[in-house]
């Protein structure tokens, strides 16, 4: 586990300058006062170390409202997750693919299921309630299924293939209206041309978060070959369609390694190369990449107003557990493909460490919950920080039970039944604790 503390530690650089003072007092002569050598070595000590102090404060970035999360231990919480309901298919109310949720604020709990193209809604106990949606292209059908949003008073389920959003009103579970969401005015921007609207997040009812990615080109031999050259640009973009042009964020697109496989040229994107890393809430958003624990987050009109910062130390990879992850992540076939361009990438586009972030999350009381990487991958360590960026909790779970939501004094865990080997949403009771 990561511990900062604010006490100074004696460097090699110290150790050795530490060293040969004393070989030097050792061997003077022996009317030199043993106090006036001390004092000079204690001087000398202390500015050596306050050259080192300056040299790591150098590596903390230099911007506005910076806000350096730190870890005094003795002032953490401790963090208790206590098991409070089940949100499952049952024999007479089946979910065919449990995709993206969230929860209202009476705590019912809505689920996508985009292979049955509906809404399955529970309430707080994990007792089902109902569904609505169905297939198609009409008023409250799908084609394809994103996660839902509860904002408002309403629901908002977004269709990546119709680009669009519907709202349901919660007492009828009818469809009360549909915001589409291509933008109407891309040819306006120079910057997109040649660029593809491939994502959307939503912030609330009346601002989106959408992105242009610049195409990839598979053929190394192609002259406009950009394999691991490629963008994301996200524009914010209001309700009617329309983009803000002066609110834009132009970030790395995933990277990807490469391989000649048994004469076949082959390449798939990787998380473990960078990804980034996108949460909202009402009126923020909070954006990073995950090679470093550096967090920005801006209000909803995209106004820069603060950075959470932590000089986080990113565990050592290895091709061995990133073929171990490719193995429990995907399904077979896919995971051989992946496997095999790991095998066999060349060494200069292997990294040497994991990415520091895997997840953000931001909850209904504006606490920010970060997912790290750490040695075990088997798990990750969770950061709980509040607005002031200050450490909360720290605490290690399951990588593979994710918190993907924390609401209302809960948190709620996505994870395979053992039994039936179905997926199912569990939540937790929150209670935080002064250590003892």
């Amino acid at each position: 586990m990561l511990r900062f503390s604010n006490t100074l530690r004696m460097t090699a650089g110290a150790e050795f300058l530490y060293a040969l003072a004393t070989f030097f007092y050792n061997n003077t002569m022996s009317n030199i006062k043993t106090t006036i050598f001390r004092s000079v070595l204690f001087v000398i000590l202390i500015l050596f170390m306050m050259g080192c102090s300056h040299e790591d404060a150098s590596n903390i970035p230099e911007l506005e409202n910076l806000l350096v999360v730190s870890d005094e231990e003795n002032s953490l919480l401790t963090i208790f997750l206590e098991k409070e309901a089940v949100f499952a298919s049952s024999e007479h109310n089946l979910i065919g693919r449990l995709g993206q949720f969230d929860i209202d604020d009476d705590g019912q709990l809505y689920i996508a299921d985009a292979m049955q193209h509906r809404v399955h809604v529970f309430d707080q106990s994990g007792r089902y309630l109902t569904h609505f949606g169905r297939e198609g292209s009409g008023p409250g059908e799908f084609r394809a299924m994103g996660g839902p949003k509860f904002s408002n008073g309403y629901i908002h389920v977004y269709d990546p293939m119709m680009m669009r959003l519907s709202t349901f009103s919660l007492d009828t579970y009818e469809e009360s209206g549909t915001i589409h969401i291509q933008a109407i005015n891309k040819r306006e921007v120079a910057w997109l041309d040649g660029l593809m609207q491939s994502g959307f997040v939503f912030i609330n009812p009346d601002r989106f978060l959408v992105n242009f990615t610049s195409r990839l080109v598979p053929n190394p031999s192609y002259e406009g070959y950009n394999l691991n050259n490629r963008f994301r640009i996200y524009h914010l973009m209001d309700r009617n369609r329309k983009l803000e042009l002066d609110s834009l964020f132009t970030l790395p697109a995933y990277k990807a390694l490469s391989a000649t496989v048994e004469g076949q040229y082959r390449f798939t994107q990787f998380e473990f190369l960078g990804s980034t890393l996108i949460t909202t809430s009402e009126n923020a958003i909070y954006m990073a990449r995950s090679g470093e624990f550096l967090i920005k987050v801006y209000d909803a009109a995209g106004n820069y107003q603060r950075t959470y910062y932590a000089p986080y130390q990113n565990a050592v990879f290895t091709r061995e557990d990133a073929i171990s992850q490719q193995i429990s992540d995907y399904e077979e076939g896919v995971f051989e493909w992946r496997v095999s361009v790991i095998e066999n990438a060349p060494e200069e586009q292997i990294p040497d460490t994991w990415p520091a972030l895997e997840d953000i999350l931001v909850d209904d009381r504006g606490r920010l919950w970060v997912a790290t990487i750490i040695e075990d991958l088997d798990s990750h360590e969770w950061w709980v920080v509040d607005e002031s960026g200050e450490l909360i909790t720290q605490f290690e779970w399951p990588r593979d039970e994710p918190i993907e939501v924390v609401k209302n004094g809960y948190a709620y865990t996505r994870q395979t039944d053992k039994e039936t080997g179905l997926q199912v949403i569990v939540k937790y009771r929150i209670e935080l604790e002064e250590r003892r």
